[in-house]
């Protein structure tokens, strides 16, 4: 069963997310801020991580460049209401595998989600 860690400071968001993915059939952890992602990341392994980008104490952005380097075969997908803050260029160049502008569609995230899990797992 693929895991996947969803990463954002909005909790509806965090729940929506993971009661989607769950119904899909995906074992779903979830951390409030990219702090917290990291010390989850530091003990348990996951396939995929779906992050909010704007985020405080560590921001999304930060949060990529982190994983790119410590966890390379983990996909990485990133949310954002704030597309001119970071362009999917660069989320592309920091290693992300999809950058996806919140409000989204289920579907669209759904299908992103699955190309991920075919792509890195």
């Amino acid at each position: 069963m693929p895991r996947i860690l969803i990463v954002d400071d909005a909790p509806s968001i965090l729940l929506m997310l993971s009661k989607l993915l769950t119904e899909e059939g995906h074992a779903v952890a979830t951390a409030k801020n990219g702090e917290e992602a990291v010390k989850l990341l530091q003990t348990e392994s996951f396939d995929l991580m779906i992050s909010d980008l704007n985020m405080r104490p560590v921001n999304g952005a930060d949060l990529l460049r982190k994983t790119r380097k410590s966890y390379p075969k983990m996909g990485v997908i990133m949310l954002t209401a704030y597309e001119s803050m970071y362009t999917a260029e660069q989320a592309a160049e920091n290693g992300a595998f999809a950058y996806i502008v919140k409000p989204f569609k289920t579907a669209k995230l759904l299908e992103t989600v699955h190309r991920g899990l075919a792509y890195y797992v």
